[in-house]
């Protein structure tokens, strides 16, 4: 990766496509001009794609998993992003292309959003606390929107769910409930993480 700075951001965004244009902003440039933006041009493969404060990869992205160093950010994939695993996020997601992950349980404090120009594929999907917007189609048997909200324009290959406070336990098996009867993020995590079923049968 090389660095950019914030003003060769901007000139490439408005480049790009108009997803891009209207979601990879930075409103806390000023306090990382040091840092400015890293920058990877064509595919990446990496263990941990870490975004620090803003990362953009013109092209697609494979990783493990996405790290950061900062409570704020952005992280652009222009193509494709495969990911083993997404969980809470303190910045802007905008994806171009699709998005691939065995499991994603996206909370952002419903301070950030996932954007995605094509489709979500996963295994698990669950918000609890971030805005997701796809273009496509979301792919997963189960989709739970648990805080905020989930809008899949293509539509959603599989059942939406939208619970509340304790109406998770309809759903949900107790392993994964605080003992109050209410998600708890780290144990749903957990728990799909290790392959295993959060659902009642």
């Amino acid at each position: 990766m090389h660095t950019m700075t914030f003003a060769e951001l901007d000139d490439w965004v408005a480049q790009q496509s108009p997803l891009i244009q209207a979601h990879a902003f930075f409103d806390a440039a000023e306090h990382f001009d040091d840092e400015g933006v890293q920058f990877h041009r064509g595919d990446l493969v990496v263990d941990s794609l870490v975004v620090s404060p803003v990362t953009v990869i013109d092209g697609n992205a494979v990783t493990s998993e996405i790290a950061y160093d900062y409570d704020v950010g952005l992280l652009v994939v222009t193509g494709n992003l495969t990911c083993d695993h997404i969980g809470r996020l303190a910045f802007d997601v905008v994806v171009g292309g699709s998005l691939y992950a065995k499991t994603i349980c996206a909370n952002t404090l419903n301070s950030y959003g996932l954007y995605v120009g094509g489709d979500i594929r996963c295994d698990v999907f669950a918000e609890f606390g971030c805005y997701t917007e796809v273009q496509g189609k979301i792919h997963c048997a189960r989709v739970l929107s648990l805080m905020n909200d989930v809008v899949a324009k293509g539509g959603i290959d599989g059942a939406l769910f939208q619970l509340r406070g304790t109406d998770v336990a309809q759903l949900l098996i107790p392993d994964v409930l605080t003992e109050d009867g209410y998600f708890d993020e780290e144990k749903f995590s957990a728990y799909v993480r290790e392959a295993r079923s959060p659902f009642k049968t």
